[in-house]
């Protein structure tokens, strides 16, 4: 059976640090199949092989300062992650434990036929809401795991269409 799992990172109580965990329930909202495994695993991804292991489509998610605009969603590859993983793993320790993850999935000969990374630039990196930048950063990486997910036969067309996005209302910053 077909596998697909999509991974939420981040921390909610570091502002658009948490936009992982956000993506996760907006997905979880729609119905997405029993072949779809969503996950938001804070910032310990150690456990991330299980999820990962034998997947036919792997997204992981979570928001990175690159030093580009807020809100921009940067797209990668393996190759690109095995290209700037040291430097992930110097800025953003938590992904060291993803780097094991993936490296343990790989020695186990399961390593996910398609992984994509989606890198969302935070604004607001302290506090329980969400930029106005990365919210508007939402909709757009749901639709590229969507895109992917029916691409790769995990979702019907139909699927495609943008819902309504109802409990992230209620992270909308009121200044």
């Amino acid at each position: 059976m077909k596998k697909a799992s999509i991974i939420g990172l981040g921390d909610i109580l570091k502002g658009d640090l948490g936009v992982g965990c956000y993506i996760i329930d907006a997905l979880e909202q729609e119905r997405m199949g029993d072949s779809i495994h969503l996950t938001y695993m804070a910032d310990d991804p150690r456990y991330a092989g299980g999820l990962l292991y034998e997947a036919d489509l792997a997204v992981i998610v979570a928001a990175i300062s690159m030093g580009g605009p807020a809100g921009t969603i940067h797209r990668w590859n393996y190759r690109i992650f095995q290209q700037n993983f040291v430097w992930l793993i110097n800025e953003f320790h938590s992904i060291e434990f993803l780097v094991d993850a993936l490296g343990r999935t790989e020695l186990a000969g399961g390593f996910p036929e398609n992984l994509l990374f989606l890198w969302i630039e935070p604004k607001v990196t302290e506090g329980v809401t969400l930029s106005k930048e990365v919210l508007n950063a939402i909709r757009p990486t749901i639709q590229i795991i969507k895109k992917n997910l029916f691409e790769r036969g995990f979702l019907p067309e139909n699927a495609l269409k943008i819902s309504p996005i109802y409990r992230l209302e209620l992270i909308r910053r009121t200044a």
